[in-house]
């Protein structure tokens, strides 16, 4: 897999260029030897052409002796002499822009080649970076900085080079039709090189304005991060414990210090917003969820401080806020590029994959840092604790965090039955339930807003503890009843805290569940309560029918009124009897859809989707699935419905509907309502079946 991965890779930045720079040079030996024999061709005509001005008879008299034969034909006489000069002006013509057409291969060669040395420019240097990253940390940051400077104006020039190769070999190869005389197949084949030119002209363009963009400075939103910041003086033993686990690990002490109810123990050093409130908040932070403190035991809550610490002493955080732009930056381009990739008929290929190639390396260095620098954390916390709290406090996480989710999911359900403290509430459903079995979350990588954690399994043994009985039975312990009072230790005020807590945690989910209904209501009034009926647009059809008819049986009447000329009695009777049978079909037709009226294709009502040709409606709650595509003026809808629904039936006297029941289908195939294109039919389909939803959702709600 390797290889086929990095083999596509050298086909399409180093082989498609290359591919170019070898039509190129094909190009430019066909460009000299075209010339030549028009050159030639040039030289014989000018000959025959001075012989035959030479044979001319001076008094004027027609000699036609003098003969010139062209396109097939043979010419004697004066016109001999008119053709033979038409004939070399034209080839002078010819001659003049295949003289110009030989510029163009020089360019295709000189873009390929350009373009295939930048693509293993790049490629040599991304593998250089990333590898020299996974050693360096500096030298990641300051490799792919570079590189996130210099890619977007590399790829817009790969992006130019190619199209130019591209652009100056269809136009080269255009060239050879156009030539006086010009057939129907000749016309296509232009028009078709002309699109097929001006559509990768229009992608390139907007590639290249997109990169152009991602060269901009890209600021990270700041970091939200919902709970209480507390001081020194609402949580003296956490600010003791804190700066005592600082110093004892050099590093940097936090700036704040922030407790809530969601999450898990993160530091950052970027600006950030604390909500409620949106406080806006700078320097170095560090966030405890208040239920794990109360869960977990002192020296597992020390460990995992001090782990969180040892990212500022290692310089992490500021690394964090380092390359974040970086990345962004290249991520950008990348997407400016992919933007324009679907219309470039696969000319920005080369470009593609050559910013997928230097943002995987990105990943693999990046990544390698995330695992040394979690495994450099988690040692540098066991240090002031030890190595099986560090341990512990890894495996216990894992088992606490469905409990605290379990209480919190079930107080955001019901928010007005929910207990007044949920990190007491929290501690109850773990002694009652138990904790989840360590094992279990091995290979689970711990949640973090900036970065990525490796598995618990790895970041165990890394620790150089075994994973035996003893240690999983430890970490799976039931927290006693009087765990709570550890918090004590902490903070001045627990309970008053954790209230508090409790209380903007409820605050926020009633906030959200009341958005959420003012948008569920909004989504279900907007299309009112009265039934929609949907007609198929025939009228412009018809009257177009109409038109046409009378055209025919006005022509009719014209040529029996005035005859044909050429043609007699006996044959213009058939002629005028073909257009006024024509006309009367047309006509006919078209009055007859006139007169029909624009058939109902379907019913939409707040509850369902009726359609003419079935015994019942479809309520939207019944449609699993629907889809739509076009074909020619009509639009084709198919909806899927669920076994347990009803599956309707045909009815006579109906439009044609095509049900399949075993795969429970129903196919309905109707032209587009008056003033509406395929996206309105679509998103007035859509809206009808989102608000079906939104009024379940209230119905279950109240």
């Amino acid at each position: 897999m390797r290889l086929r991965s990095v083999t596509r890779l050298i086909a399409a930045t180093v082989l498609l260029p290359l591919g170019i720079l070898l039509l190129g040079l094909w190009e430019q030996e066909r460009a000299g030897a075209d010339w030549a024999d028009l050159a030639a061709e040039q030289e014989h005509l000018t000959r025959i052409v001075a012989e035959l001005e030479a044979r001319a008879p001076p008094d004027g008299r027609p000699d036609f002796r003098m003969q010139f034969r062209r396109n097939g034909k043979s010419y004697g006489g004066p016109l001999a002499l008119v053709q033979a000069r038409a004939a070399r002006d034209e080839v002078a013509t010819l001659t003049t822009l295949m003289d110009w057409r030989r510029l163009l291969p020089p360019v295709v060669v000189a873009a390929g080649g350009f373009a295939a040395g930048l693509s293993i420019l790049v490629l040599l240097a991304g593998a250089a970076l990333g590898r020299l990253g996974r050693a360096s940390r500096d030298v990641l940051v300051a490799g792919f900085s570079w590189m996130r400077r210099l890619l977007p104006p590399v790829l817009a020039l790969q992006v130019l080079l190619t199209t130019a190769g591209f652009v100056a070999a269809v136009v080269f190869e255009a060239g050879l039709l156009a030539r006086p005389g010009l057939g129907g197949g000749e016309i296509k084949m232009l028009f078709m090189a002309a699109v097929v030119v001006g559509a990768v002209l229009i992608a390139a363009g907007a590639t290249v304005l997109g990169l152009r963009r991602a060269l901009s400075a890209f600021e990270p939103d700041p970091l939200s991060i919902f709970g209480r910041v507390v001081s020194p003086a609402e949580a003296p033993g956490l600010w003791r414990l804190t700066e005592g686990l600082a110093e004892r690990l050099g590093a940097l002490k936090p700036e704040a210090v922030v407790v809530g109810l969601t999450g898990g123990f993160f530091v950052s050093a970027g600006p950030a917003v604390v909500e409620p409130g949106g406080a806006p908040l700078t320097g170095r932070i560090l966030y405890l969820p208040l239920p794990y403190l109360a869960l977990l035991r002192g020296d597992e809550v020390a460990a995992i401080i001090g782990h969180e610490l040892a990212h500022y002493a290692g310089g992490d955080t500021v690394y964090s806020q380092r390359f974040l732009p970086i990345y962004a930056g290249v991520g950008r381009s990348l997407d400016a590029v992919a933007e324009g990739h679907a219309g470039s008929f696969g000319l920005l290929g080369p470009s593609l994959r050559l910013g997928v190639f230097v943002m995987e390396n990105f990943h693999l260095a990046v990544r390698h840092w995330s695992r040394t620098r979690e495994f450099a954390a988690d040692a540098a916390g066991a240090g002031p604790a030890s190595v099986d709290a560090a341990a512990r406090a890894l495996l216990r996480t894992g088992a606490v965090a469905p409990r605290i989710a379990e209480t919190l999911d079930a107080a955001a359900e019901a928010p007005g039955s929910a207990p007044a403290d949920l990190v007491a509430a929290s501690l109850d459903h773990a002694i009652a339930r138990g904790l989840d079995d360590p094992a279990t979350h091995l290979e689970a990588e711990q949640a973090h807003p900036t970065d990525t954690h490796p598995p618990t399994r790895e970041r165990v043994a890394a620790l150089g503890r075994t994973l035996d009985a003893e240690l999983l039975a430890a970490a799976a312990a039931v927290p006693p009843p009087h765990a709570l009072g550890q918090l004590a230790a902490y903070f001045a005020d627990p309970a008053g805290l954790c209230r508090a807590a409790t209380h903007d945690f409820l605050d926020a989910v009633r906030a959200h569940d009341a958005a959420f209904r003012a948008h569920l209501e909004a989504t279900a009034a907007e299309i009112g309560i009265e039934a929609r009926a949907l007609r198929e647009s025939t009228r412009p059809g018809a009257i177009a029918l109409l038109v046409a008819g009378g055209f025919f049986i006005g022509v009719a009447l014209l040529w029996l009124a005035a005859g044909l000329p050429g043609l007699s009695a006996s044959q213009a009777g058939p002629v005028v009897g073909v257009a006024l049978a024509c006309g009367a079909v047309l006509g006919g037709f078209g009055g007859f859809r006139l007169w029909r009226g624009e058939r109902t294709t379907m019913i939409l009502s707040p509850e369902a989707l009726a359609v003419p040709g079935l015994d019942r409606p479809i309520p939207w709650d019944s449609i699993a699935d629907l889809d739509m595509t076009t074909r020619q003026n009509s639009v084709v809808t198919r909806l899927l419905l669920p076994p347990e629904a009803p599956f309707p039936q045909a009815v006579p006297g109906g439009r044609k509907v095509k049900l399949d029941a075993g795969r429970r289908i129903v196919t309905i195939t109707a032209g587009l309502p008056y003033r509406m294109s395929v996206q309105d039919f679509a998103g007035l389909i859509g809206r009808y079946r989102q608000a079906a939803q939104a009024r379940r959702v209230l119905a279950a709600c109240r």
